[in-house]
């Protein structure tokens, strides 16, 4: 057994979260590259794993737009041109304010949350210079700040995005900066004024926007995940 799939299996978690997880890693980092096929037969071997949990680890990873199905090729890992990040955007600005609008009232009556927790392990993974630490990090927040909310609609809307999102979440250079902006909007979040919470939600959005739109096609080409 390889050393990757020896890591799966002293995980408690059920093994096609296992896989899924491993294979998403490996789209967020670029090891698999958008185009690249994934073949189950030679996933299940790269694991040691049976061919099951692999059909439904890219199932799930197809429901959030990783993966994507061509009918010349299988899956492949999905690529995202200029017009879909832009989209993705503007979804995200629309769903996300009214989530930040909804978790701060939450907040103030006393719901119990974890974005604390999560900027806490955003600046421990930046004084331990583990940059995709900071970027899951960034990624809880936001995870959290939505399932605060208890929109279970807005939930599930975003849920076929998640994926996407967490791809475009590392897709900045300046992971303190966002932190900081995470820090403001966390204390007009705590202070129960949810108008500037949602106002600062937006802007972040906006700001995040126009950072991974320059980073991501400034020459005009298309992105490499």
């Amino acid at each position: 057994m390889n050393h990757a799939s020896s890591r799966l299996y002293r995980n408690d978690k059920p093994l096609r979260e296992i896989v899924g997880d491993e294979i998403r890693a490996r789209i967020f980092d670029g090891r698999f590259q958008p185009g690249d096929r994934l073949v189950e037969r030679d996933l299940a071997e790269m694991f040691s794993a049976s061919r099951h949990p692999v059909r439904e680890a890219l199932r799930t990873l197809q429901r959030e737009g990783l993966v994507e199905s061509l009918p010349s090729r299988g899956l492949v890992v999905s690529a995202l041109d200029k017009r879909q990040v832009t989209d993705l955007f503007g979804i995200r600005e629309a769903l996300e304010v009214l989530a930040v609008r909804e978790a701060t009232v939450r907040i103030a009556h006393g719901t119990p949350h974890h974005l604390h927790e999560a900027l806490q392990n955003a600046r421990a993974a930046i004084a331990s210079a583990d940059i995709d630490a900071a970027h899951a990090a960034n990624a809880q927040f936001h995870d959290e700040i939505i399932a605060l909310s208890g929109n279970e609609l807005l939930q599930g809307i975003l849920e076929p995005l998640l994926g996407r999102l967490h791809w475009l979440f590392r897709q900045i250079l300046d992971v303190e900066s966002v932190i900081e902006e995470h820090q403001r909007l966390y204390d007009a979040m705590l202070s129960g004024d949810s108008e500037q919470s949602a106002a600062l939600a937006r802007a972040h959005v906006l700001a995040y926007r126009a950072h991974t739109l320059d980073y991501l096609f400034r020459d005009g080409s298309s992105p490499e995940q």
